[in-house]
């Protein structure tokens, strides 16, 4: 540690570190508010080792940052040293920092009046406008050139807004660093992990990369989708999710996404909320940081396009772009229920703001976002989520796609498709698939019920603050026991429940 803050010290002129303060410790990372003795301050940033790939996680991450400050202009804060290698004086990689000034979002966001909260609105989709322009001609991870041991290519690194290409001696793409490709035991995997020269390629990686998941018997153990597996629920197999991949590779290339312009490469913040986002204290409407661009790579547009997560609320989405209203019976309700209404009135306007303002400014992710409920999106993205058991589904989309094969191929002269459908459904998979869909829709409902009846929330990892660990665990016990009053017909059910529940310990207690 002493060799880490002499280098920290060094890089801003200071002659020592006088205060050394852990801000974070998570599942990838160490992070340190360093101060000098002159004042000036530091952040240090140390990978644990289930981050990623030695050197590669940490060489993308700098190349990513410096990218995105230097050659697009992000407000993001300047990396001063760094070191992707454990063999140096600190015996660490590590990541030394500009300290991020202002504030974050989420301390002044309720407190911020409707223009300033329009303004944030407006300049992120600036900023998506940007990402989404800069296309890039692989599909990778972002790296200087001189930290891969890949020739060197004469072609453009990347096309810019303006439709130019762009040639870089500084960086180019290499291996992705996403943790699609590393966690779940995936990093001990060989696995194809780029870079891709186009979208089919990285599809087809994401097929193969799934199979050999569950050939080698991987699982997910985060909060699952469903519960399934349990008794008169939805039983996933090996089978059945090699089945349904070996299908899709079988016509993934017909069914992409129809717009062309969703399948272009590009870098994207996937955890946009508000912790992550930094606003000046005295113009709070202003956004002067974003921080955390770890494990950011350049994929396909259609991929990875969400909603910013600050803009996150439960309760319905607006079916229609425009003016929200509130209830008919507002004035009719009571104080609480006013209360609700409001908020839940400002989150949707809110929402609709963002996508008015995307789909004026940034077509195209406009078109990506509203494309996530066609078919053809879903059926790119499901493959790759064979680990959480949503085979169900994909095997759906399959039993759409054969049957609407003249129209996706196109019909020949002599009245039959161009290419023949290489798809096949016997009545009895027919019958055992639409069975399985059911179950798991079902298997959904439940996880619904079990997270209200224990104040859990969707794909919670079962991390709280030590503060609020008792409540929090007494919560769970109550309702764990709710859930299987209701739904264990006799003991060995709820024996059968408690194995499959998460979060359960292994004496059958929460």
């Amino acid at each position: 540690m002493s060799e880490l803050l002499n280098i920290a010290a060094g890089v801003v002129g200071s002659d020592s570190c006088t205060t050394i303060l852990k801000v974070s410790e998570g599942h990838y990372n160490k992070v340190f508010h360093l101060t000098m003795n002159d004042g000036r301050e530091v952040v240090a940033k140390l990978p644990n080792p289930k981050a990623g790939r030695p050197h590669f996680m940490m060489a993308s991450e700098v190349a990513t940052i410096e990218f995105l400050r230097k050659v697009l202009h992000f407000p993001i804060p300047k990396v001063y040293a760094w070191s992707s290698r454990s063999d140096n004086p600190v015996g660490a990689e590590y990541m030394i920092m500009e300290k991020q000034p202002g504030v974050m979002l989420s301390d002044v966001w309720t407190t911020l009046k409707g223009k300033q909260k329009a303004s944030i609105l407006q300049q992120v989709v600036e900023f998506e406008r940007i990402l989404a322009s800069t296309k890039f001609t692989k599909i990778g991870a972002l790296y200087y050139k001189e930290d891969l041991l890949t020739p060197k290519r004469n072609s453009p690194l990347y096309v810019d807004g303006s439709g130019n290409d762009v040639y870089s001696s500084e960086f180019e793409i290499g291996p992705t660093n996403h943790h699609s490709f590393f966690d779940f035991g995936k990093g001990d995997l060989d696995i194809d992990r780029g870079p891709w020269p186009n979208i089919t390629a990285y599809l087809e990686a994401i097929a193969n990369r799934e199979i050999a998941c569950i050939n080698a018997g991987l699982k997910y153990t985060l909060f699952p989708e469903g519960l399934f597996y349990g008794p008169r629920q939805y039983q996933p197999t090996a089978a059945k999710k090699l089945s349904a991949l070996n299908n899709y590779l079988k016509v993934f290339k017909y069914v992409l996404p129809e717009n062309n312009a969703v399948h272009e490469s590009v870098l994207w913040h996937g955890d946009l909320h508000s912790q992550n986002i930094f606003v000046d204290p005295e113009d709070p409407g202003r956004i002067i940081g974003m921080i955390d661009w770890q494990s950011v790579s350049a994929c396909p547009l259609f991929m990875q396009v969400t909603r910013p997560a600050f803009l996150d609320y439960n309760g319905p989405i607006p079916k229609e772009l425009g003016r929200v209203s509130l209830p008919p019976n507002f004035d009719r309700m009571s104080a609480e229920e006013q209360a609700e209404a409001k908020a839940l009135y400002q989150s949707q306007t809110l929402h609709n703001l963002y996508l008015a303002l995307t789909v004026r400014s940034n077509p195209t992710t406009f078109q990506a976002l509203q494309g996530h409920s066609t078919p053809h999106q879903q059926v790119s993205i499901l493959p790759g989520l064979m680990l959480t058991d949503c085979e169900p589904c994909l095997n759906s989309l399959l039993r759409e796609i054969k049957d609407t094969w003249p129209t996706i191929v196109g019909v020949a002269a002599d009245g039959k498709p161009r290419v023949p459908c290489p798809l096949d459904f016997s009545a009895a998979d027919v019958e055992q698939q639409e069975r399985d869909v059911e179950l798991w829709a079902q298997g959904v409902e439940l996880m619904n019920e079990f997270i209200k009846d224990t104040g859990a929330f969707k794909h919670w990892g079962g991390r709280v603050e030590p503060a609020d660990y008792d409540l929090s665990k007494q919560q769970l016990f109550e309702g764990t026991n709710r859930f299987l009053d209701r739904e264990a017909k006799n003991e060995e059910e709820r024996a059968a429940w408690l194995r499959v529940l998460p979060f359960i310990d292994s004496d059958g207690r929460p």
